[in-house]
């Protein structure tokens, strides 16, 4: 009988062994290691091997047969050598290290935003000049990951700042423990979920800022570099956080910090492929303002925000300082993703209880917006924070036909921190201003990664009690980013 096929099949069989352990061994890993050199040209020698013996006359099925018992041994000790080996990836950009057994992984993180505004002023007060320039909003490097497979971590530097300059404050740094899930545990430096648009991360925000009502209601017991422990519950179509929180990294501990719970709670209402309906609500109770001096328990509190662009940190709105025995905050968000579509608003609730024998003010605002995604991207939710993410282009620029993501937008805000301005300071009367603010502008995401947005702005303030203070200006910026 003819040995020839029955060699040939041999030879196969031990080629097909051999190739995609080869092939198998590139994609494992992409270190740059010599271990795994060596390995890898082991599995070439056997591959050249094979290829010598399919050229030569082959008469020694025995022979063959050895070779091929010794090619999966050596095949199935390399494939567990290799599986041993920690693994790099770069994933859009992103450079992650894990181990063997993916129980620890590192990953680098960075976000650059660089804004430059123009305020065209109308007939505003002698002390009020809105600066136009430029600004790194923000400039954070860091890294994250977990440990021993149930831990995770987090730690971000940033260097930018609001329109003035810093010398750099932690912005994120925690330590998180996930191994009771649904349950996770967090204490350090992080910014505490007080709301939708609040717990929207800078690199997502469709807008150049958060609205004046939200920005206000995330800075009373949140925002990023808050210290606190928190403990949170987290499923696909809900999320209930609760934290207890004091200073800020960028604040001094001369005197008592201030202490304060917020909580939120999340509900994805309709969750289908092409509809995602959220329904949202926080509450931050300040429980003892920070103390201003030594043994004094003395409260105070201020609210107070800007124009919506931070190129000029004017605080167009601001109640002033106000003695404060506690503080508290409620808010109710919504936000609808249809297809191409996204709207999203929200209103919120302030009130100051105070010490002395004067009213207890309270004040409001609330937000409207909607996008339109011209390329047709949607905004995808993320259940693990319960916000939806910036558009990902489908065609990036530079493939075929590829322009990245285009995406139209428009906003309303409006937040009074008047209350009973007429009364005056003594008779416990604040006036802080009415701030009403259109926004409209449009994103463009080039590729995954990077982004430009343009905002124009009207900016009109209003105070009833001194209409000489009023503010009136329009203001047009472009912000430039890239994160990973």
């Amino acid at each position: 009988m003819d040995k020839s096929p029955r060699i040939l099949f041999l030879i196969g069989v031990a080629a097909s062994l051999a190739s995609p352990a080869f092939a198998a061994s590139k994609n494992t890993t992409t270190l740059s290691d010599p271990r795994v050199d060596l390995l890898e040209q082991q599995l070439r020698d056997v591959q050249q091997q094979l290829a010598e013996i399919k050229r030569k006359p082959a008469d020694d099925g025995a022979a063959l047969s050895d070779l091929k018992r010794s090619t999966s041994a050596h095949y199935a000790d390399m494939n567990i050598r290799l599986a041993a080996q920690p693994r790099v990836g770069m994933d859009n950009g992103r450079l992650t290290f894990a181990s063997a057994d993916n129980a620890f992984t590192l990953s680098l993180r960075s976000l650059i935003q660089f804004d430059y505004g123009y305020f065209a002023q109308g007939r505003n007060p002698a002390d009020v000049d809105l600066s136009s320039g430029s600004n790194f909003r923000r400039a954070q490097f860091g890294f994250f990951g977990t440990a021993w497979r149930d831990w995770s971590y987090n730690f971000t530097y940033d260097f930018g700042g609001r329109g003035a300059e810093k010398n750099g404050y932690v912005y994120v740094g925690f330590l998180e423990y996930d191994g009771l899930k649904p349950l996770g545990f967090r204490a350090g430096a992080f910014s505490t979920p007080a709301g939708l648009d609040d717990s929207t991360t800078g690199a997502d925000l469709m807008f150049l800022e958060r609205a004046t009502a939200a920005d206000i209601a995330g800075g009373i017991a949140g925002a990023p570099g808050r210290e606190g422990v928190s403990v949170f519950a987290q499923g696909d179509r809900y999320l209930v956080s609760v934290a207890l929180t004091g200073k800020k990294t960028t604040e001094g501990g001369a005197f008592d910090a201030q202490q304060a719970i917020v909580t939120r709670a999340v509900w994805l209402a309709v969750n289908q492929s092409g509809v995602k309906w959220l329904l949202d609500a926080d509450f931050t109770r300040v429980l003892k303002p920070a103390d201003t001096a030594p043994n004094s328990n003395s409260g105070t509190f201020s609210l107070s925000n800007g124009p919506e662009l931070t190129v000029d940190g004017t605080k167009t709105v601001d109640t002033g300082i106000l003695d404060a025995r506690n503080v508290t905050e409620w808010g109710l968000e919504t936000a609808l993703s249809a297809g191409p579509f996204h709207g999203q608003g929200g209103y919120f609730h302030y009130e100051i209880e105070r010490r002395i024998a004067v009213p207890n003010p309270d004040f409001s605002g609330w937000y409207a917006l909607a996008t339109w995604s011209l390329t047709g991207e949607t905004h995808v939710y993320d259940p693990v924070v319960a916000v939806f993410h910036g558009l990902k282009p489908d065609k990036p620029l530079g493939t075929q036909g590829g322009w990245g993501a285009w995406e139209l937008k428009a906003r309303y805000s409006s937040t009074d921190l008047d209350y009973q301005p007429l009364l005056g300071a003594a008779s416990g009367g604040v006036a802080g201003g009415v701030q009403d603010i259109w926004t409209v502008g449009v994103n463009w995401f080039p590729t995954y990664g990077l982004r430009f947005a343009l905002d124009y702005s009207d900016i009109q303030v209003n105070h009833i009690n001194a209409p000489a203070t009023d503010i009136s200006a329009s203001a047009i910026a472009l912000r430039s980013q890239v994160s990973f």
